[in-house]
């Protein structure tokens, strides 16, 4: 029987297999999330992942009939945690059952396990009182249904325990996603809080506000632009002391407000801003609350005029496509530059010779490029992806062929004339994020990755702007009304940029993915 398993053996690692298996239960089906606006369930639904909670498995051992059920308060998302089986795996040796609490004490609150039933534990004497923290940025309608977004700094009353609740959801939905140390004070005043709400005033018993989702960001400072610095940033490039915590002791003293070239708080200073966590709740998904939560969030973050640029930290593909709509829709309505973008056919020939570097600021005006960039405030990444498919729309589909681009840039047809243009400008940012990969290939097999790519850009194109134009007219049709926001509504070998953190050098939170797809652009 040598190299060879005994059937003895094999009875027994099945027997034991059967064992484990029989005993198992997949954590993503266990647990059960619920809001209840007084005694009612107004939202009912699943994890969509739990393995930074239970492992990369994402299974429980010992337990036959288990339910995790984790209730949360539908205003204020005050958590509740009730575990329960009907039976438990007896000891033996060292295999016991897994230890639940355990796994979840890094993610939940211990208020959460308290003795209490659900319904003392999520009770509020002041619900019916509740507002939202903060400031409300948007009111709009869905379906007959009111809904408003809201801004608050964690200083605000009750901004950080909603905040604190709300992590509870982020390793369950956002792939990657951690949850935010809020301990150190300062870093605290760096995060803004954004709620969205439904607001029903039907149960006058309970709060009219049902949590739908939220976003977090958070404040990165940077150097002050010395070419074109901002008013406000004259007081740092002219102040004497270049020791950085030399001026913060000097922001915390006493005699802060007596020097007139101080800034009066560090978050005046040139700064970025970074949407770190970004979620609408499964049962409000695909009804396009994302987007206007979006669309509210970017209003807000580029509004000061010390924030130079909006980022994202590592943002999946779904968010992708929604940010990509959100933003072209959004530039389409408020920048008469971006809305009048358009390849430029006419160029001197002397510059375009093979021998020349391809004339991106000719075919697309630079100055142009420019003023959108500083207005938008949208990262260089970004901005040159909707550059492309705005100048791309420009063009009508029956020319968007490769087979009547033969004579290049002395086609007779001027918008045959701005395809050749057009894949020229594209292929250049190409060529320039993936040089290292382009030159160990040989010209010819150079020429086809590129080519090749480009067809596959503008099949996302496509979609991408089918999905905005679809948005457009959803936004048009909706009835909505603002408080203080202005309304507005991939398969590839050669990848696009760096991610946009790392392209910006120097700074540093998500709306992650565990498993990104590649993006064609």
């Amino acid at each position: 029987m040598s190299g060879s398993e005994s059937p003895e053996n094999s009875e027994l690692v099945s027997a034991i297999q059967d064992q484990v298996e029989e005993w198992s239960t997949s954590s993503n089906d266990a647990l059960h999330i619920s809001l209840y606006r007084g005694d009612k369930v107004v939202s009912d639904f699943g994890p969509a992942c739990t393995y930074p909670i239970f492992g990369e498995e994402e299974v429980v051992f010992g337990y036959r009939g288990l339910d995790m059920s984790l209730s949360l308060a539908a205003h204020n998302l005050r958590p509740h945690m009730d575990i329960s089986w009907t039976e438990q795996f007896p000891q033996l040796g060292d295999i016991k059952a897994s230890d639940i609490r355990g796994a979840l004490d890094d993610f939940i609150p211990q208020s959460a396990f308290a003795t209490k039933s659900r319904a003392e534990a999520l009770a509020d004497p002041n619900a019916t009182n509740f507002t939202p923290p903060g400031t409300l940025l948007h009111t709009y309608t869905h379906e007959g249904r009111k809904y408003e977004i809201w801004k608050a700094t964690l200083s605000e009353d009750g901004a950080r325990e909603i905040m604190e609740n709300a992590q509870i959801l982020v390793p369950m939905f956002i792939e990657g996603g951690t949850i935010i140390a809020l301990d150190e004070p300062w870093v605290a005043d760096r995060w803004t809080l954004f709620t969205l709400y439904q607001v029903d005033k039907k149960l006058a018993s309970t709060s009219p506000y049902t949590f739908v989702g939220f976003s977090t960001s958070y404040r990165v400072f940077t150097l002050p632009d010395r070419r074109e610095p901002a008013e406000n940033d004259l007081a740092l490039l002219q102040h004497n002391e270049s020791d950085m915590d030399a001026i913060l002791r000097r922001w915390n003293s006493e005699t802060a407000n007596e020097d007139t070239n101080l800034l009066k708080s560090p978050l005046e200073l040139p700064s970025r801003e970074r949407i770190s966590q970004f979620l609408i709740i499964p049962t409000h998904q695909g009804e396009g609350h994302g987007a206007r939560l979006y669309d509210a969030v970017f209003t807000s973050l580029i509004s000061p005029d010390n924030v130079c640029e909006l980022t994202v930290e590592d943002p999946n593909e779904a968010f992708d496509d929604m940010r990509d709509t959100c933003d072209l829709t959004w530039l389409r309505k408020n920048n008469d530059d971006f809305a009048s973008l358009a390849i430029q056919t006419k160029i001197d020939s002397a510059k375009l010779k093979a021998t020349e570097n391809i004339p991106v600021d000719d075919i697309v005006s630079g100055d142009a490029k420019a003023r959108i960039k500083k207005t938008s405030k949208i990262m260089p990444r970004q901005l040159g992806r909707l550059i492309e498919m705005q100048t791309y729309s420009k063009i009508p589909k029956l020319n968007r062929s490769a087979s009547r681009i033969s004579r290049k840039e002395k086609s007779t047809n001027e918008m045959d004339r701005a395809y050749y243009l057009w894949r020229l400008y594209v292929k250049q940012r190409l060529y320039i994020s993936n040089r290292d990969v382009l030159a160990q290939l040989d010209r010819e097999e150079r020429a086809e990755r590129l080519d090749a790519t480009i067809e596959n850009i503008q099949v996302d194109y496509d979609r991408l702007l089918e999905l905005a134009d679809k948005r457009a007219h959803f936004i048009d049709s909706e009835v909505g009304s603002h408080n203080g926001a202005t309304k507005r509504k991939k398969k590839v070998v050669i990848e696009s940029d760096e991610d946009e953190d790392d392209a910006e050098a120097g700074d540093v939170a998500p709306t992650s993915s565990r498993k990104k797809k590649r993006r064609t652009a």
